[in-house]
């Protein structure tokens, strides 16, 4: 179909894209996101009843009056959550935040403005479908009471071409193990846990890199730098080829919804090792084409590194080469099929 049914409207986000650049992930720029999330609710609100539509599709924090107004005018109303619900968040990040204090300001999705958060609470409420991206995220809303006949699970789709791929993996023996932790810097995504695991191993057995902007003030994070690599957040198009350069991704992730990374990375042949609290329980068979550990313990993402690390090099390539195989389940192919059994579903 092309971007000709697409209308931009670059001035909601060029604020937020200036600020970004200027400030980097800080909180002006958050409060720009949130300002942009409103103006564009209210903006698209008042334009519903001129635009000829059944349905209106909204996302997470930016459709509160679209899905009222499209209530009103007898429209079916869609709210799709990419990340879990806020209760869910504010339950979760709020005890991480008093398990790590000395962490707490590298969180984000902890605190919103009241008004804002008023807004992420109703909106899977009043609209009369919600999509989740996992069944982390449907749990989170059915924790908060969003009736399970409205939620529909969507998984996400990304291109798998542009992701670089060795199947010549040089192997593994003889060298460290090098694993990457790819996303913001943030004990929103177990940052600590990583840290404290990683300092069982020698250097000379196993490498932690980490690329990504820095969450908050970053000094509980940099007071640690002697136990990895570090490099700051580059492009999408610079991450997918860089992928291949390692030889697993670690996510020990508290608080997600779906986490690309952990698809894109598995794209490029990469066992990932996560958390139940992703999309990593419904691609991951445990202990076959990754790890599953549980939030929240250093000791069980040490075991799981161990046992990539104890791996021979036909032990290691089997498991890349199972992790291949898993991919096609969140082509923009697969996407486009859920979508249409959606769809369909709610005719």
């Amino acid at each position: 179909m092309g971007g000709k049914f697409v209308e931009s409207n670059w001035r909601f986000e060029f604020k937020e894209a200036f600020l970004r650049k200027r400030f980097g992930k800080s909180s002006i720029v958050q409060d720009a996101v949130y300002s942009r999330d409103v103006a564009f609710d209210n903006y698209v609100a008042n334009r519903l009843p001129e635009l000829p539509s059944d349905v209106f599709w909204g996302f997470q924090g930016s459709s509160m009056n679209s899905l009222k107004a499209a209530n009103d005018l007898g429209r079916l109303s869609i709210c799709e959550l990419a990340t879990a619900h806020v209760t869910g968040a504010r339950k979760i990040l709020g005890e991480e935040a008093r398990l790590q204090p000395e962490w707490a300001d590298s969180m984000d999705n902890l605190v919103f403005p009241v008004e804002y958060e008023k807004r992420l609470e109703q909106e899977p409420h009043i609209a009369q479908k919600v999509v989740a991206a996992s069944e982390f995220t449907r749990q989170t809303l059915l924790d908060d009471n969003v009736p399970d006949q409205k939620i529909h699970k969507l998984y996400l789709g990304f291109d798998t071409k542009y992701i670089s791929h060795n199947p010549e993996h040089t192997p593994i023996s003889n060298r460290p193990l090098k694993l990457l932790y790819a996303g913001t810097v943030t004990q929103r995504k177990g940052i600590s846990y990583l840290l404290e695991a990683i300092k069982s191993f020698n250097k000379s057995d196993v490498e932690l890199h980490i690329i990504g902007g820095i969450q908050g003030s970053g000094k509980a994070f940099l007071s640690q730098k002697k136990f990895y690599k570090y490099l700051p957040a580059v492009s999408q198009s610079v991450m997918f080829n860089l992928y291949k350069e390692y030889d697993a991704l670690v996510l020990p992730t508290i608080f997600e919804g779906f986490g690309l990374v952990i698809v894109e990375a598995m794209a490029a042949g990469l066992p990932v090792i996560a958390t139940p609290n992703s999309i990593a329980p419904e691609i991951i068979e445990n202990g076959v084409d990754g790890f599953i550990v549980p939030i929240r313990q250093p000791e069980a993402i040490r075991l799981a590194i161990g046992k990539l690390r104890s791996m021979d090099n036909n032990q290691y390539s089997s498991m890349r080469q199972l992790v291949r195989n898993k991919v096609n389940l969140f082509t923009w192919d697969a996407y486009q099929k859920n979508l249409l059994f959606f769809l369909k579903s709610l005719n």
